[in-house]
């Protein structure tokens, strides 16, 4: 698959380095930043020659099989809308939505769309929370009534 990455920030990077090291045959071959100095660096970084400041010419690339959302929290919205416009298929970087109502508002663009949208969670496989999953199954906390997680820092989620 040729994939377009909407983004070209610290989540960017951490998915094409993940993609172009792991997949190998799925490749980042576009990428939209608003900033193009930007984009063209990360086009360079990752080996490639397409790059953008137009969000909507990089998802109609000709070439470009799914869309990677790695933007600001607020712009992951209107980014799924140009995606499903475009009938192309989108991935979405965490959070989905900053709330339930605008998340909700995605999925159905998607699937009125008809268009293949996944989400893209990567804490749940680190391992700290494989190890947490791995205590509870074998009953060593006992029986769990409830949990709660919290991630904070001034990064991506400052949005």
């Amino acid at each position: 698959m040729n994939i377009a990455m909407l983004g070209s920030g610290f989540i960017a990077r951490f998915y094409a380095t993940s993609l172009h090291a792991q997949r190998r045959i799925d490749r980042v071959t576009m990428v939209y930043s608003r900033n193009k100095e930007n984009a063209q660096r990360f086009a360079q970084d990752y080996g490639f020659e397409d790059f953008t400041d137009d969000m909507e010419a990089a998802i109609n690339h000709p070439s470009v099989d799914v869309v990677m959302i790695s933007l600001p929290n607020h712009l992951h919205e209107e980014a799924v809308a140009a995606c499903a416009k475009a009938k192309k298929d989108v991935l979405c970087t965490k959070p989905l939505g900053r709330t339930a109502a605008e998340a909700k508002r995605m999925l159905d663009i998607v699937e009125e769309a008809g268009i293949f949208a996944g989400y893209l969670e990567d804490l749940c496989y680190t391992p700290k929370f494989l190890k947490s999953l791995e205590s509870v199954k074998n009953g060593s906390l006992g029986r769990i009534l409830w949990t709660k997680s919290r991630e904070a820092h001034p990064g991506p989620h400052s949005d």
